[in-house]
């Protein structure tokens, strides 16, 4: 089954803004948000703390207040997260799409990704990582949805390709990385490119 190997990665709550990336022209550039009210954050704050502590039902009301009073993308986030970990996907579908307007949110695109692929839409999921790649090449729990879904799709070669990019691009004993050799039964070294030396 995927799950367990799906929720192993951040589900939709970082706590950080990730920059637009720098060729990005300006008028792509989402509008920043107005500032949220202090109470708003102090609400936001009070869920995160809730969430990481594993009270995800309180968690999900302080952060419906914080939404409620004006806070923004983050609280956003906590919230689809939440549903996500509910298996509410219609209510993260929905807090999400928003975000997901600019096309340039790799956090967003993945938490849609890992919401089509918990549905079985595997070209949607599909197309939702390699957008959050796109957004930001070295989100890399993108490129582990990736490989663990299109490995499960029998599209061996392509879960093979980014498995290696995960595993080069992560520590060498992070644990998804052993994972993902484990379910693959190995994963090959990149191979040589032309004009290397041996």
């Amino acid at each position: 089954m995927l799950l367990p190997l799906l929720l192993a990665l951040p589900v939709a709550c970082d706590g950080s803004t990730p920059a637009a990336p720098p060729d990005r022209p300006s008028a792509e550039t989402p509008a920043a948000e107005p500032a949220a009210s202090p109470e708003a954050e102090k609400q936001y704050r009070e869920a995160l703390e809730l969430e990481a502590a594993g009270r995800h039902e309180e968690a999900r009301i302080a952060v419906e207040q914080a939404i409620a009073a004006g806070a923004g993308r983050d609280a956003k986030l906590l919230a689809a997260k939440l549903a996500i970990l509910r298996e509410d996907l219609d209510e993260a579908t929905r807090l999400l799409e928003p975000l997901a307007s600019d096309g340039g949110d790799a956090l967003v695109l993945y938490n849609l990704g890992l919401v089509a692929q918990k549905r079985g839409k595997y070209n949607n999921a599909r197309s939702r990582y390699l957008a959050a790649l796109k957004a930001d090449p070295n989100y890399n729990p993108a490129r582990f949805n990736l490989a663990v879904l299109t490995w499960e799709a029998g599209v061996k070669d392509e879960a093979q390709h980014h498995a290696r990019k995960f595993i080069d691009a992560v520590p060498s004993d992070d644990p998804n990385a052993a994972k993902l050799q484990q379910m693959m039964g190995g994963v090959p070294p990149a191979p040589a490119s032309p004009g290397a030396a041996p």
